[in-house]
């Protein structure tokens, strides 16, 4: 038997999934996220440390005796800590399959496995969400609506769109064929792929793209009528998702120019970078999301147009698309 760190930090990142679901305190909370975070970064594979000898892994940052406790009884038995079971009980598994899309945090999750029927099987679970959300399933259950539904289904094709990568350069080449497309009808609008694109890795699953317009109906009717489409998978008043030739989707966001900082930052940082993030805002007593930065107490929300004056808020310079992968970012761009 072995553990990959990814395995280990996906061990813990449920652990404060079901701690979170069950309203467990948020310094439990925080630890096993910060764990979590730390393990899938570590530069050492900590199973092989562990077999070497156990006492290595308290060298390991973030990662306290309650926790080595966890981690030392998984490597040992290969299952969950005893004592964890009555934390699990009653979450159904599709609620840690839902938490690895983005937006989808875990009391979203679990409301979404309380009020609908989903399989066991992780992606008969993905296959019946994107089905709910076509249907109009999730709109009404309460607090959802129409806003949350569009942006679970964009959020859940873009997580299956990794699956089926494409190599970095041919994905900028479609991406900038689409906002050619695009352009030729609206010249003055500014079109940004987001994503895994923004940020230049290797291969990119699903291409993102927003535009900063207050045409969305009209932009959004164009984008539907792409030449290469071979089904229109959603369309809302400000989103809309195709499938093209070989399964690749696109996604189209359109935001007025106001909020356009604020949907670009949700929609471009990787999903660690974008968890460090809230974490660093929460404890500014804030909240952020693709239409802002609200703040906490007096519900206020700050709206921006670029991204430069989103990360100033929180105390940040700009962070680099391509930076936007973990918790460097906010060491090295944190403002003096």
């Amino acid at each position: 038997m072995n553990f990959s760190n990814q395995q280990i930090s996906e061990y813990l990142t449920n652990i404060a999934t079901a701690y979170e679901i069950k309203h467990k305190d948020l310094f439990h909370i925080t630890a096993y996220q910060n764990a979590a975070d730390t393990i899938s970064s570590y530069p050492e594979d900590l199973y092989k440390l562990w077999q070497k000898d156990p006492k290595l892994l308290d060298n390991v940052p973030n990662i306290g005796p309650s926790i080595l406790k966890k981690i030392d009884y998984l490597f040992k038995f290969g299952k969950l800590y005893p004592q964890l079971k009555p934390v699990f009980k009653n979450i159904h598994p599709a609620v840690f399959t839902f938490t690895k899309i983005n937006a989808i945090g875990p009391l979203i999750a679990y409301k979404l496995t309380q009020n609908l029927k989903f399989s066991n099987d992780p992606d008969k679970a993905l296959d019946q969400l994107i089905i709910y959300c076509q249907k109009n399933k999730i709109k009404n259950i309460p607090a959802f609506g129409q806003k949350s539904q569009e942006s679970i289904l964009n959020n859940t094709l873009a997580f299956l769109g990794r699956k089926n990568r494409m190599p970095l350069k041919d994905a900028q080449n479609l991406a900038n064929k689409i906002i050619k497309y695009l352009k030729l009808k609206f010249p003055e609008t500014e079109f940004i792929p987001l994503g895994s694109l923004r940020r230049q890795t290797s291969t990119v699953g699903d291409i993102d793209i927003a535009a900063a317009s207050a045409k969305s109906g009209t932009i959004i009717s164009h984008f539907l009528k792409y030449p290469d489409t071979v089904q229109i998978i959603a369309q809302g008043k400000n989103k809309a998702s195709i499938r093209l030739i070989n399964d690749i989707h696109i996604d189209l966001m359109v935001k007025p120019k106001i909020s356009f900082g604020a949907l670009l930052q949700h929609f471009t940082g990787s999903r660690q970078h974008n968890i460090i993030l809230r974490k660093h805002a929460l404890k500014l007593g804030l909240s952020l999301s693709e239409y802002g930065i609200k703040n906490i107490k007096t519900k206020k929300i700050y709206q921006f147009n670029n991204e430069t004056d989103f990360y100033q808020f929180l105390g940040l310079k700009l962070i680099p698309p391509p930076e936007r992968i973990g918790e460097n970012g906010l060491i090295t761009y944190k403002m003096v």
